[in-house]
């Protein structure tokens, strides 16, 4: 029972040391987090306000399209054509925010160390 609240008190200690180093790993994780959500919503923003437009001139398109002048119609479908590149560029820039690296990725690295460090050093207790 003595043996299991010594390991108890090593661990406290152990994490007691290392708690500070933390900090500024999860404060660097959280505005690289927030940076990349903020690019998300850009896009996804530029995304669904380009979506709509390309909806409405989809519409406006090909209600032109039925009349007879071809001046009409190329400008339409020219106008059509860009807001729907614009539309795909905003989808393309959220997609390519959303699948950037996990949140916390140093936070969790760094925990990672100190639990291997941590069990290397209840290894070395029991021998």
């Amino acid at each position: 029972m003595f043996q299991r609240v010594h390991e108890v008190k090593s661990v406290l200690q152990f994490l007691r040391e290392r708690a500070p180093h933390y900090g500024p790993l999860a404060r660097d994780d959280l505005h690289k987090f927030r940076d990349e959500i903020v690019k998300a919503s850009v896009g996804a923003s530029i995304s669904a306000a380009a979506g709509l437009i390309f909806a409405c001139f989809l519409s406006v398109a090909v209600i032109v399209s039925a009349w007879d002048s071809l001046y009409r119609t190329a400008a339409a479908w020219a106008v059509c054509c860009g807001w729907g590149v614009l539309a795909l560029g905003g989808l393309w820039y959220a997609r390519k925010a959303i699948s950037g690296p996990p949140p916390f990725q140093l936070t969790a690295a760094a925990l990672a160390r100190d639990y291997t460090s941590l069990l290397a050093l209840e290894d070395r207790e029991e021998s």
